[in-house]
């Protein structure tokens, strides 16, 4: 009742208004935004997990089938469970011992959880693998070093995540000099009252199929058309 009436006074405002409080609707309701905020949790509006990722960057990531595919993340959190959800393997290192045991009790069989204290364990806990991984995230401690540790443990067929790349222009210009082709995903983000930016380095020899039949899929608030 009160969502019709707020409905019927939104249409007689000015577009700009209507405009601006539908823009406002799918950001807060249709991404979650405000669920996220209220929780202090990077979840959906469905209260699913999610990475503390850009937007954009959650519905690029969304779009491919990454079934068969092994991920290394530097870091750890609900970035994990989305992950584990959508991917074979998932190996996260964590180096915050309280946060590790907030996690651990969370996660699925395919993920194998690390606990590195120490600064050294932490960047070459990746090193302990002897097959490469087709996706590897930095996105917890000592991101220019973890960037270093991780160059040669990736697949020639996969991609880098650096979330937060435009605070740390360093490590974002290292991985981008590796002669990949950078992404920057740049928008809102769950919790947070400001945008930020996540990006991709994706090799050139990328090999990553989309989950679905038409690609790309409406986004989230999307006018969802088909013209052909």
């Amino acid at each position: 009742m009160l969502g019709a009436v707020i409905g019927k006074i939104v249409e007689m405002l000015p577009y700009s208004y209507r405009a601006t409080f539908y823009n406002f609707k799918i950001l807060s309701k249709d991404y979650g935004h405000f669920k996220s905020a209220a929780n202090w949790q990077s979840i959906d509006k469905d209260a699913n997990p999610i990475p503390w990722y850009s937007y954009p960057a959650i519905e690029f990531i969304k779009q491919l089938d990454l079934s068969n595919k092994t991920v290394f993340e530097y870091g750890s959190g609900n970035s994990t469970l989305f992950w584990a959800s959508r991917c074979m393997r998932v190996v996260a290192v964590e180096d915050d011992p309280k946060w590790f045991d907030t996690i651990k009790s969370k996660l699925p069989p395919n993920v194998e959880y690390l606990m590195a204290a120490d600064k050294e364990t932490y960047l070459n806990a990746i090193g302990n693998y002897a097959d490469p991984f087709d996706i590897i995230i930095i996105d917890g401690s000592h991101r220019l070093e973890c960037t270093q540790a991780a160059l040669n443990r990736l697949s020639p067929t996969g991609f880098f995540i650096l979330d937060n790349s435009d605070w740390h222009p360093i490590s974002s210009k290292h991985l981008r000099e590796l002669d990949r082709i950078e992404i920057d995903f740049s928008g809102f983000n769950p919790i947070n009252g400001y945008t930020t930016t996540t990006s991709l380095y994706l090799s050139r020899q990328v090999d990553f199929k989309p989950a679905h039949d038409r690609q790309p899929i409406a986004g989230i608030g999307g006018a969802n058309n088909n013209f052909g």
